[in-house]
């Protein structure tokens, strides 16, 4: 095979040659015809060296438009082009090996992530602006009972309800939805992401079904309670019943029938009212729990105002300033005036009062008592309010069980302060929780 050095030499030597034989019959008459057909010659030879020449750029151009159209099977034409064009077969054929190492490793993560996806529990579906749907696993038509659909209006015919709640999420938001799907009843928790791809909106919705959980949740919380319920009723009433049992035992014969009064012992009668005493003590302690269960399911409908953090927190220090001064505690304010939320000030006022009264009675005893009371914004630019004192933190044992109403370690505590404290914060849409610190003490976060 002759190289394409070669091929082009023989090319430039019939052209040199056509264009010298025409420069030595120009001046001669009889070689008329010939001259021109020389000419001739030399023109086809130069198109033909022009046209060998730029076939490299050709087999280039083919090149790159066999990888826009993805066709990673192109060969080029440089197998008979000699030692020159060694070099550029090689990379032709290396980056051809790369673009095919690469769409096999993209498919492979696409693969990857597909059954990633398929086989997580959460429901997902990703559609675009016009509604098509791009993406939807297995759970998303296990929990809509559909094997597939194009567009997320289709979801209306399944439930309307949640495609509008689907349709008015906005990037980021999540949202607690309480359904029927096919005549079952579900609690999906949904959120919503947006995105932007190859210049392309999408909207990735996620719809976990957390009605098992609720349930269980609910059932746990209702046997706390109960236990909690139970233990409170039966300090109350056994004793009662005990000392009831006494007096009536005082007051009886041995037929059961009933003392005169001047027949009973001076002795007698100072137990029978003493017993009597202490059933009207446990009575009313019954009475009060019953009250105090009424306030913590009858709490107050919140009249939100624009409220500064600065000034709810300074009103709240004047009013306990003097029990605060009584038991030497140091109260540091840290509020800034820049901070402010909507709420109901009585009511958040009551749950800073509860929540620092807590703290007051844990510093009992402790050396150099303190409380910091102080307000910011949490990195999603949320406002907060937060107590932090430095008594002993909160037992281990106790941890899980602070909100469970009626439930206290304080021998005159009612047991519903944090309860309705958490009920107060969740109708303004907010949340409470605290935080052990390794040095000391609790910190309790209410957060807007």
């Amino acid at each position: 095979m002759r190289s394409f050095r070669v091929k082009t030499i023989i090319r430039v030597l019939i052209l040199s040659t056509c264009i010298a034989l025409v420069t030595l019959m120009w001046n001669h008459e009889g070689w008329f015809l010939m001259r021109y057909l020389m000419i001739g010659l030399a023109v086809i030879v130069l198109v033909e060296l022009i046209r060998y020449v730029e076939k490299t750029s050709r087999d280039l151009a083919n090149f790159l438009l066999a990888i826009k159209h993805k066709d990673f099977t192109f060969s080029s034409a440089l197998e008979h082009r000699g030692k020159a064009f060694e070099e550029l077969k090689a990379a032709f054929t290396e980056i051809i090996h790369s673009f095919q190492h690469l769409r096999a490793e993209k498919e492979s993560h696409y693969q990857y992530l597909q059954n990633v996806v398929e086989h997580v529990s959460v429901a997902l579906i990703c559609y675009s602006e016009s509604g098509k749907i791009e993406l939807m696993n297995q759970a998303a038509k296990n929990l809509l009972n559909r094997p597939y659909m194009s567009n997320i209006q289709s979801l209306g015919r399944v439930n309307p309800e949640l495609l509008a709640t689907i349709e008015s999420l906005q990037h980021g938001q999540r949202q607690l939805l309480r359904t029927a799907i096919t005549e079952d009843l579900h609690s999906i928790a949904l959120q919503a992401t947006e995105f932007k791809l190859q210049e392309k909106h999408f909207k990735l919705i996620s719809l976990q079904d957390i009605h098992s959980e609720l349930d269980e949740k609910e059932i746990d919380t209702w046997q706390k309670l109960i236990r909690v319920l139970t233990h409170e009723i039966m300090n109350s009433v056994t004793p009662i019943v005990s000392l009831s049992k006494v007096v009536s035992t005082l007051m009886t014969d041995e037929q059961g029938q009933r003392l005169a009064m001047n027949t009973i012992e001076e002795e007698d009668a100072d137990d029978i009212l003493e017993s009597i005493r202490v059933i009207e003590s446990r009575s009313k302690g019954l009475l009060h729990f019953v009250h105090a269960y009424r306030n913590l399911t009858r709490a107050q409908k919140a009249n939100v105002t624009l409220v500064t953090a600065e000034e709810l927190l300074d009103r709240v220090c004047l009013l306990l300033s003097p029990e605060l001064d009584k038991r030497m505690i140091v109260v540091h304010r840290e509020a800034s005036s820049e901070v402010s939320f909507t709420a109901d000030a009585q009511l958040i006022e009551q749950v800073l009062i509860n929540l620092i009264k807590n703290a007051m009675e844990a510093l009992e005893g402790r050396d150099h008592p303190q409380i910091w009371l102080s307000s910011g914004l949490t990195n999603d630019q949320r406002p907060f309010l937060r107590v932090r004192d430095n008594g002993p933190g909160i037992e281990e044992e106790y941890i899980d069980k602070i909100y469970i109403p009626f439930f206290t370690t304080k021998k005159k505590g009612s047991g519903i302060g944090l309860s309705l404290s958490r009920q107060i914060m969740r109708q303004h849409g907010g949340s409470i929780h605290f935080q052990l610190h390794p040095e000391g003490g609790t910190s309790f976060l209410l957060v807007f």
